[in-house]
């Protein structure tokens, strides 16, 4: 069982996997065998929960799934932080608008509202590019 302080200074990728078995053995479980082990897989799959979670109206598991990310984010390695906002932020909240997700985005932590903030300004910006382009 994972300890409540990262090791090394850094949550990683297996301190997350640990973690999910543990709080979340369901989700941990439906990974496949060819699944586990691949970061954003497995980030991706979590968020995928986390949206079946908020479009049931399963607020009590959102708040769990959403504090969770926000327990990983901080002190997350490298590459923990990159599956984070790309496959999990981007997957879960990314061009969702419904009242339900802007119900969910307003329980994130001060940190998690800020990574989400700086996810869609790059998405703005990329897709700024795009339309630029002849």
């Amino acid at each position: 069982m994972p300890d409540s302080s990262p090791r090394d200074g850094t949550k990683d990728q297996r301190y997350f996997e640990e973690l999910l078995a543990l709080r979340f053995p369901s989700i941990a479980g439906a990974l496949t065998e060819i699944q586990r082990g691949l970061l954003h897989v497995e980030m991706g799959a979590f968020a995928r929960a986390t949206r079946d979670a908020i479009e049931s109206g399963r607020t009590e598991e959102v708040a769990a799934h959403l504090g969770f990310v926000d327990e990983l984010f901080g002190g997350a390695a490298r590459d923990l932080d990159n599956a984070i906002y790309v496959s999990y932020l981007e997957n879960v909240f990314l061009g969702r608008d419904d009242a339900r997700y802007r119900h969910a985005r307003s329980t994130l932590s001060d940190r998690l509202q800020a990574a989400l903030v700086e996810v869609e300004e790059r998405w703005k910006a990329f897709d700024a590019r795009q339309r630029e382009r002849p």
